[in-house]
């Protein structure tokens, strides 16, 4: 499965590379007993069931079946092919895999560091102008009055694009970059003539990084009367804006520590947020959240504070945020920044005190909901109607019920009558929210394997083998050639026969295994082995297999015998009823063959 890469090299890769610290940075992860526990980044499930092992250094998902190792891992969450994931960590422990000249290098993953290089270029290139130009006094100007420090620009990379139309396209061509590669990743446009230009002309340059801190685009803010005032990298191969969040690579740990996120609307607001000391801020980049980016932010909390503009486009905006948040899973509040500013006016003018404060006010959801229903006006039917959604998505019982109650209290209706009101949002067609928990991607569904007892028996007795690979040999005399059945199963039954019996490290076998292999050995090295002591039950087990081979040799000697009386063949005839016999005799010895684990 590893390609051109040497086996060696992958389990080099394999052992530098923490499985814990890798999915950490997806995914939120809480320690629990000896393994690490977390929402699953692969479908939508309001309880954790995506488990990760450091000391097998694999992953599974009891809710969709999902796991593997590090490889898999990346694979799944990139979208990456088994050899691009490798380099992918190679690089990231410092591995070098030499270069073969194979299908690698034109890989997906080698365009995506590629892009990543080409963007960084730029971006040291835009800082350089900030930093060192006379050309950019205005644009160092226009931070200094914005209260940004030399210090804050430096961590968040900011830079200046020049004026001229062929500053970056030249400096690019020096670093071996053609000007073709750098219309593809935006930075240059592609003119009439064919003669491409800088994108980026006098503004000021945010870098926006993937949660990895890998530059994956620009946003620039214009310096003069040009227009737009904020203008963003086109799609390119690492830059899609609705899979990102400004300023995630450095609000991350924050988040984590506090338990929370700021989404707020622009880069600026993140900026000034930072310089202050609110390091849990991140920015939508525009007046609308995305599903992705929801989705993206759920590796980290699900608490959010919403925090945008104060004028109507930032409210409608919030709005929403709130909806699609909520149907996320999230739990969420409002920040009412007063006086009709923004985050970043408001945290210039009245510091991170005066911000903390703000947020100790923000609203819950429902009173968000229910205060701006009171500003819209009409009934208390119609403002009923408006945060029913939001009433029907609450997670729980309990939060629902107080969420009722308050919604009764605030529209001056009795409780019963926003109960039924409720019931029948729910039942007669009302906005359908998605069930998180049901809602699984189709690839990582949970493995529909028969639940009939064959397969039970089969999944129990691997499992044991797999902790204990001396009982190998005896149950190899008490199973037929059919053992397992089950094609996952088998898989994983071939490589412990060839490398089980020697001791060695089933996680190791990982990367010989098919998708589902992978996923089946995750749930068998994690799920527990049932029973006390499993090697008590191996006898009934083997029985079961027994039994069913035999109803299956029976069911084909039915099959061959109405044959042979088909063709008049009196011998055949006889034939299949001696066996038949036999099998007959066999069952009702309670064993097909004799050995020491069958009673």
């Amino acid at each position: 499965m590893s390609g051109l890469i040497p086996a060696d090299i992958v389990e080099s890769v394999r052992q530098a590379t923490d499985i814990v610290q890798l999915i950490g940075e997806y995914v939120r992860l809480e320690k629990k007993g000896k393994n690490y526990v977390g929402s699953c980044p692969f479908h939508q499930e309001r309880d954790p069931s995506f488990t990760v092992s450091p000391e097998k250094q694999i992953f599974y998902c009891f809710g969709c079946g999902a796991g593997g190792n590090v490889f898999r891992f990346l694979m799944l969450s990139e979208n990456l092919s088994f050899p691009e994931a490798v380099h992918r960590l190679a690089a990231r422990a410092g591995i070098t895999i030499p270069r073969t000249g194979g299908a690698v290098e034109n890989s997906a993953a080698r365009v995506q560091e590629r892009a990543w290089e080409v963007n960084s270029l730029a971006r040291d290139f835009y800082r350089q102008y900030l930093n060192r130009r006379p050309e950019a006094v205005h644009a160092r100007s226009y931070l200094q009055k914005r209260g940004v420090s030399s210090q804050t620009a430096e961590i968040f990379q900011l830079g200046y694009a020049p004026p001229q139309w062929d500053a970056l396209l030249h400096f690019l061509a020096s670093r071996g970059c053609s000007s073709r590669e750098a219309v593809s990743l935006g930075l240059l446009v592609a003119g009439e003539r064919g003669k491409p230009y800088d994108r980026f002309r006098n503004r000021l340059i945010f870098p926006i990084c993937d949660a990895q801190g890998r530059v994956a685009g620009f946003g620039g803010r214009v310096l003069d009367n040009g227009q737009p005032k904020y203008l963003n990298t086109p799609e390119t191969v690492v830059f899609n804006k609705r899979h990102l969040l400004y300023g995630l690579h450095l609000a991350r740990a924050a988040i984590r520590e506090l338990g929370f996120a700021i989404i707020m609307e622009g880069y600026m607001d993140v900026v000034t947020a930072h310089q202050h000391g609110i390091n849990n801020a991140v920015a939508s980049m525009g007046t609308s959240l995305t599903p992705e980016q929801g989705k993206l932010l759920l590796r980290y909390t699900n608490q959010v504070v919403i925090a945008y503009d104060a004028d109507a486009a930032g409210e409608a905006a919030t709005g929403r945020g709130l909806d699609l948040l909520q149907e996320l899973g999230f739990r969420i509040r409002v920040v009412n920044v007063p006086e009709g500013k923004d985050p970043d006016e408001f945290i210039r003018l009245h510091g991170r005190e005066g911000w903390l404060e703000l947020l100790t006010g923000a609203e819950s959801l429902l009173d968000y909901k229910l205060n701006r229903s009171f500003r819209e006006g009409g009934d208390s039917a119609t403002m009923l109607a408006r945060v029913l959604p939001n009433l029907a998505a609450m997670p729980g019982e309990l939060e629902r019920e107080e969420g009722i109650r308050r919604v009764a209290a605030r529209l001056s209706l009795s409780w019963e009558a926003v109960k039924d009101a409720l019931k029948r949002f729910q039942s007669t067609g009302g906005k359908k929210w998605s069930n998180p928990d049901k809602n699984v991607k189709s690839k990582h569904n949970i493995i529909k394997s028969s639940d009939n007892a064959r397969f039970k028996a089969e999944f129990i007795l691997l499992q044991i083998l797999l902790h204990q690979p001396v009982l190998l040999p005896d149950l190899q005399r008490e199973v037929g050639p059919s053992f397992p059945k089950d094609a996952g199963l088998r898989e994983i039954y071939q490589l412990l026969c060839r490398f089980g019996v020697k001791g060695d490290n089933p996680v190791r076998w990982m990367d010989e295994l098919t998708e589902r292999g992978q996923r089946m050995l995750s749930q068998l090295l994690l799920e527990k082995t049932p029973g006390s002591d499993p090697v008590k039950i191996m006898p009934a087990l083997v029985k079961v297999i027994q039994s069913d081979d035999q109803q299956e040799q029976k069911t084909q000697l039915l099959h061959d015998l109405a044959e042979a009386e088909r063709k008049g063949d009196k011998e055949q005839v006889a034939l299949v009823l001696s066996q038949l016999q036999e099998l007959v005799q066999c069952r009702n010895k309670g064993a097909l063959q004799k050995g020491g684990m069958t009673n």
